[in-house]
């Protein structure tokens, strides 16, 4: 079975098509200016075409959960630093 008819998608131009997908997965690596496989971009592309959200190409870094002190302590703490 191809790797086409395994992911549902049908040769040609359309936007289901495996060209017009790995066009537009090249257009967005591009774009991006980050360095990363093939196979991420054509994923990203998926989910745009399906109306789903993009990762974190949109611009928007998602923030890291702020550490708890006591937490961040205790390991300081327990590592022997404490004087």
């Amino acid at each position: 079975m191809s790797n086409a008819a395994k992911t549902g998608l049908q040769p040609g131009h359309g936007p289901q098509s495996v060209d017009f997908i790995n066009q537009f997965a090249e257009t967005m690596r591009a774009e991006s200016g980050v360095d990363l496989p093939h196979d991420y971009f054509v994923a990203e592309a998926r989910m745009r075409l399906s109306g789903g959200g993009v990762h974190h190409l949109s611009g928007k870094a998602a923030k890291p959960a702020k550490p708890e002190t006591s937490a961040c302590f205790d390991a300081w703490a327990k590592a022997g630093h404490n004087g």
